[in-house]
């Protein structure tokens, strides 16, 4: 069970209020505001064009057409039920664990939940299901820093969340815990979740 559900459970619900600060340039970031108990910082795994429309980074492709065709292929003129079941697992289990958003969480006075969720999307329409969310919680007394940082993939330049990370004894020692590794949101969108992190849990930022 997550922090955020335990947390959730013992405190009186407050009104949830869901915003997109940056709703023409970069509509991929929503903000999932239940304060006093948690900020959600999600980011959903599309692509905006040059020409402002959305791209989603999942979905289906001619390639899932042509594997279908193979395992027709099979089925009827092999008569190998077995080869194309396997074939048709593999293509399922890929198109149900699809990257659909990663998240930051602050919990004030507790820490940051990093989260990466991932689904299914159905053929062709934007209707997408969750199905399956890793966590990893950084309380607050382990956080060194939070910062924006750069990185190189792929030949390109991006930008992330950086949480620097006490370990070890006597807690000496830094690790760096990356959160959007996969989405890569642009500049922007890091700058205002960095932002509002910083601004719940040291306070920063207010004026």
């Amino acid at each position: 069970m997550s922090v955020l559900v335990l947390v959730t459970f013992w405190t009186p619900r407050a009104p949830t209020r869901c915003m997109r600060p940056l709703p023409d340039t970069h509509p991929e970031l929503e903000i999932i505001d239940n304060l006093p108990i948690f900020v959600e910082y999600r980011v959903y795994n599309i692509k905006i064009s040059e020409d402002g429309s959305q791209r989603r980074l999942y979905g289906y492709s001619i390639k899932d057409l042509v594997l279908l065709g193979i395992i027709w292929f099979i089925w009827k003129h092999y008569q190998s039920p077995f080869v194309a079941g396997i074939i048709l697992l593999l293509l399922l289990r890929g198109k149900t664990t699809l990257l659909l958003w990663e998240s930051v969480i602050v919990l004030p006075s507790l820490g940051l939940q990093v989260e990466v969720t991932r689904g299914f999307c159905l053929p062709w329409t934007k209707r997408i299901w969750p199905l399956s969310t890793s966590r990893k919680f950084i309380p607050l007394n382990d956080i060194h820093d939070v910062l924006i940082n750069e990185g190189l993939r792929r030949w390109s330049w991006y930008y992330y969340l950086a949480i620097l990370r006490r370990k070890g004894e006597p807690r000496n020692q830094i690790a760096i815990e990356l959160s959007f590794e996969d989405t890569l949101p642009p500049l922007a969108v890091v700058r205002e979740i960095y932002h509002g992190v910083r601004e719940i849990l040291f306070e920063e930022y207010t004026g």
